[in-house]
């Protein structure tokens, strides 16, 4: 149509509003032009537009993340809806294929990486913890560039593998999850049951953790800098005993101890001889600080305030051809205790191109290096746990109780002199072309490395404590680790649309190898401290250097089939199978053949439930099976090492009998769910119910010692668990000016062993000082839980009028007295031994997940994420060594409540020094509720308006203040319940800006 036809026609003043389709929210900068003509506009930060058009006009409207959508100019009131750009991110690479996540049948939960953007983490397993139902994520190592633990529907294996893979890009990585940089990640998805999983059979038992990447998207090329830097203390600080608080608790513990055994002695005449010169209970500087009236906090001098700082930029850009994503990262985390930091450096590289219409060719590749600097792993809870009546410095080498230094107590401010180092460079890289030759067919070729070199030295000074005691005159040690990991992945794959029928299938093959190799050297004896551990040559002690190494390797085939049925777009079933062949079983085993089934309903399409109002009502059933080769390698052959003997080699073995029987382990998974949505998606829900049988458990078990070897690894076991998971999703507000919109979800799971080997119901974990005593934790039993604590139980603190009814019972040579600990005696013979030890508690949580908040006003925002954890229980080894009760170690203030004839309403045991009486840890006294509600992160954000942003030049600014872990609510008496005692947990405060150009 002429330009001066356009315009000679009926002029309208268009305006409205423009919404994404998924969330319904406005999108500001969307460009609204008319077809034929230069006349454009954009929206504002509401999404609103007014423009001059021509009536029966056609108008565009563009964004960049959504589909371009057209309409005809009818009215002067218009409201668009325009609807993301999914070509790419609804696509997950698996197997050496890309495949639409919609294709993902069985229980997949999903993180988009906005919601990934709303935390200021470092590592992905932190911005998906409490965010994906059936995902237990723990932040147990936090110290700087710790890994957090990570279980899929709880516990799958007895004692071989765990762990859930990753596939970033479609490579499967295994460990070493904090090299991914967060703010590369487009979307997380986690599949979690069998029909899921099935795709990677062997490797996906534990579940899998599926990484898209980001890539451009077709429009305006971006550039977009995103930073953020925070400061951190302690979250939790424990109130150990002063200087005073200690001799008196010290004094009553010696008292307690002289009047048991001298009745009816002048008590207070003996504490006054304990605080004399010469005294059997302190050291005459222990005594000099008390009459001063001073206490010492050792803690104090190793601590600091930490500091933590993340850069990401990233330029993006797509067409009809290809795209092209470039990102740059640099991470900087100076820790809460000195000498401890981490950082990484790191870029990301993603090219896809058309070079004809029918093929494409791509890259994903990513680099990372890391650098961390250790601190001793001993210097904290030395430091913390330190003897407030000691002086502080830094030239004794141990530190000492009753004026009696300690070996084992090396002084903290001196161990700091260790120095530790690490780095380690990584390379991801997957590489693929993909053919098009008809409508529909795909094939498509990959291949995959994932490339890592890790180096770790430290070194001893000669005069410190650890070098004196060993007589090593300075040690250093160097260990260099190197893994190749590669896959090669070829996959045809063939979509097709027959009236309302739609099939799609795939065929691929895969061959997978593991390279792994390392080598340590440890020398001994260095004339001087200077090179640290840069100059081995300088040691000096030639026949003490220690020399280790190994060269590993293990492979994979796999094959695999899946088809794909829809009918109507209501009706959808998956039948997928995986035959995996494993270099880790012996020949005859090697092979495993697993195959799935999914089936779908989406009943909220069916003519009788229009009625009913639902958007989405789908039910789902699958069943499947999934395999575990997660074992040492070479477990199916006796191993042997030479040694030299009198001139002659011999061979030793490792201890491990071989056994070449040794074949897959196997889960039999069923999995029930339902997906809603009412009110036009206002209300979403999510519930799964899962039964998982895992059989033939692979696990180590002792043999006797006629044998010649000490353990084998064989099938012997088999696990039941099964578990609930429930997410709601919903938009409470959905106004003009105000929204809010809430998230919560909420998973349990029950495990129980069902088998050992042969008629064994129970197998003990033994140690201890004589190594024959049965420990509180790892012990197997039929019937409970893999995760069981198992001592003797706790019935109350002794008061006199218990004497009586104790007085017969044999304590195994204890004697019990008023303000000691009484167990129960469990079977009522009159006697505390072996049979009164119980299961006391499991550290597997009743139920966990997490909720969030968040609240827009205009363009201000405030965003709350929570986890929570309930139920579970863990020896708090921490908590009862500072209930002692002696006074000759670190105390908390929960002894100032301690037993006294004054004092008899209360569950703290009399202070006493000595044996003969049942101990802090012989009981599950100091087994603790680990349950929490952590506020991980509290968000609030500005979005600049979008006339101010287009006047600057910018497609976006957002500044915001985060707080993490603000505050959690827990009963654990240490410093963290989840991160627990032996590094601090942050809490830390933040401030960011997000910029687009």
């Amino acid at each position: 149509m002429p330009l001066s036809t356009l315009y000679s026609q009926e002029l309208l003043k268009v305006s409205g509003q423009v919404k994404g389709k998924d969330d319904g929210y406005p999108i500001p900068g969307v460009t609204v032009s008319i077809k034929g003509s230069k006349t454009a506009t954009s929206t504002d930060g509401d999404g609103r537009f007014s423009i001059q058009a021509p009536k029966g006009s056609v108008m565009i409207f563009t964004a960049i993340g959504f589909e371009a959508g057209e309409t005809q100019v009818s009215t002067s009131q218009l409201n668009v809806t325009l609807i993301p750009v999914s070509s790419m991110l609804s696509e997950v690479t698996v197997v050496g294929v890309s495949m639409k996540k919609k294709d993902l049948t069985g229980s997949v939960g999903h993180l988009s990486g906005e919601k990934i953007k709303e935390l200021p983490v470092t590592s992905v397993n932190q911005a998906i913890q409490g965010r994906i139902p059936g995902v237990l994520i723990q932040n147990n190592d936090p110290r700087p560039g710790g890994n957090a633990t990570i279980k899929i529907r709880g516990n799958n294996s007895i004692q071989f593998g765990s762990n859930p893979i990753y596939v970033v890009d479609g490579l499967v990585i295994e460990d070493g999850f904090n090299s991914i940089n967060p703010d590369d990640i487009a979307s997380v998805d986690v599949l979690k049951d069998a029909s899921a999983t099935a795709l990677y059979g062997s490797r996906g038992a534990n579940g899998v953790v599926v990484i898209t990447s980001k890539k451009g998207v077709k429009g305006e090329g971006r550039f977009d800098y995103n930073a953020w830097a925070g400061l951190q203390s302690f979250t939790r600080n424990v109130q150990y005993l002063n200087a005073s608080q200690i001799v008196d608790l010290r004094v009553d513990a010696y008292a307690n101890k002289y009047m048991d055994d001298n009745p009816g002695s002048d008590r207070q005449a003996y504490i006054n001889s304990l605080l004399a010169t010469g005294s059997s209970a302190f050291g005459n500087d222990e005594l000099e600080t008390y009459k001063q009236g001073k206490s010492y906090n050792w803690l104090d001098e190793i601590r600091r305030q930490g500091i933590q700082q993340n850069h990401a930029v990233g330029f993006s850009k797509g067409t009809e051809e290809g795209s092209v994503y470039v990102s740059l990262n640099y991470t900087n985390q100076k820790g809460l205790l000195k000498n401890s930091n981490y950082k990484r450096y790191g870029g990301q590289v993603n090219l896809d191109q058309k070079i004809k219409r029918w093929l494409k060719i791509g890259t994903n590749t990513s680099f990372s290096r890391t650098e961390e600097g250790y601190i001793d792993g001993g210097v904290f809870n030395i430091a913390a746990n330190a003897n407030p009546l000691l002086a502080i410095n830094d030239t004794t080498n141990y530190l000492s109780w009753k004026g009696i230094q300690s070996t084992d107590l090396y002084n903290p401010l001196r161990s700091l002199r260790i120095d530790g180092k690490g780095n380690q460079n990584r390379l991801l890289t997957t590489n693929y072309i993909v053919l098009n030759p008809v409508e529909g067919l795909n094939i498509r070729s990959g291949f995959s490395a994932d490339i890592r070199n890790q180096n770790y030295y430290n070194y001893f000074p000669r005069d410190i404590g650890q070098s004196l005691r060993n007589s090593t005159n300075g040690s250093a040690t160097h260990k260099k680790d190197n893994w190749l990991n590669w896959q090669w992945d070829n996959s045809i794959s063939y979509d097709r649309n027959y009236g309302r029928h739609n099939f799609s299938g795939l065929v691929s093959f895969g061959l997978t190898r593991n390279n792994y190799d390392y080598n340590q050297i440890t020398a001994w004896g260095f004339a001087t401290d200077d090179f640290s551990y840069k100059y081995l040559g300088g040691a000096y002690l030639k026949d003490k250097f220690q020399l280790a190494s190994d060269f590993v390797t293990n492979s994979l085939i796999s094959y695999v089939a899946r088809l794909n049925y829809s009918y109507d777009n209501k009706y959808f079933a998956t039948l997928t199978s995986r035959y995996d062949g494993s270099s880790r079983f012996g020949n005859g085993n090697r092979w495993g053949l697993f195959p799935s089934l999914a089936l779908s309903w989406d009943i909220g399409k069916e003519e009788f439930m229009r009625n009913l109002r639902f958007d989405i009502l789908k039910v789902r059933a699958g069943y499947g099976i999934a395999g575990n080769q997660n074992i040492p390698n070479f477990a199916y052959r006796s191993l042997y090492w030479p040694q030299i003997s009198n001139n002659s080699v011999t061979y030793v073995s490792d201890g491990r009998l071989g056994n070449e029987s040794l074949r897959w382990e196997k889960q039999k998974q069923l999995n029930f769910g339902l997906d809603g949505a009412i009110l036009n998606n206002r209300l979403s829900f999510s519930a799964d119910y899962f039964v998982i049988h895992n059989d033939d458990l692979l696990m180590r078990r002792t043999l006797s010692s006629t044998t010649g070897f000490s353990n084998t690894i064989d099938n012997v076991g088999s696990l039941l668990n099964k578990g609930v998971e429930f997410l709601v999703n919903i938009q409470a507000v959905k106004k003009k000016e105000v929204q809010w919109d809430f998230s919560l979800n909420i998973s349990s799971y029950k495990n129980k062993i069902t088998k050992l080997y042969g008629n064994v119901d129970a197998i003990y974990n033994f140690g201890g000082f004589t190594g024959v005593e049965i420990q509180r934790e790892g012990n197997l039993f039929l019937g409970r839980s893999l995760n069981s604590i198992y001592t003797y139980q706790f019935d109350r603190v002794a008061q006199e009028s218990d004497m009586e009814r104790i007085a017969d019972i044999d304590f195994g040579g204890r004697t019990i007295r008023p303000g000691d600990i009484i167990p129960i005696d469990q079977n009522g013979d009159r006697k505390i031994d072996d049979a009164d030890r119980v299961v006391v508690g499991k550290t597997d949580p009743k139920f966990y997940g997490g909720f969030s908040s968040n609240l827009f006003y205009r363009n201000l925002s405030l965003n709350a994420v929570f986890n929570y954890n309930y139920g579970g229980r863990r020896v708090n080894y921490f908590y009862e060594g500072l209930m002692g009760g002696t006074g000759e170690y670190a105390g908390v203030e929960d002894q100032l409540d301690r037993w006294t004839p004054q004092n008899t309403d209360t569950d703290i045991p009399r202070a006493y020094r000595g044996a003969g009486r049942y101990s802090i840890g012989e009981t599950d006294y100091s087994v603790q509720s680990i349950s929490f509600l952590r506020l991980t992160a509290l968000t609030v954000s500005y979005d600049f308006k979008q006339n101010f942003v287009k006047k600057a030049n910018l497609r976006n600014l957002k500044l915001y203040f985060t707080t993490s872990n603000l505050f959690t609510l827990t009963k654990y008496k240490g410093y963290d319940p989840e991160g627990g005692d032996g590094y601090p947990t942050a809490r830390m405060f933040v401030t960011g800006i997000n910029v687009g150009f």
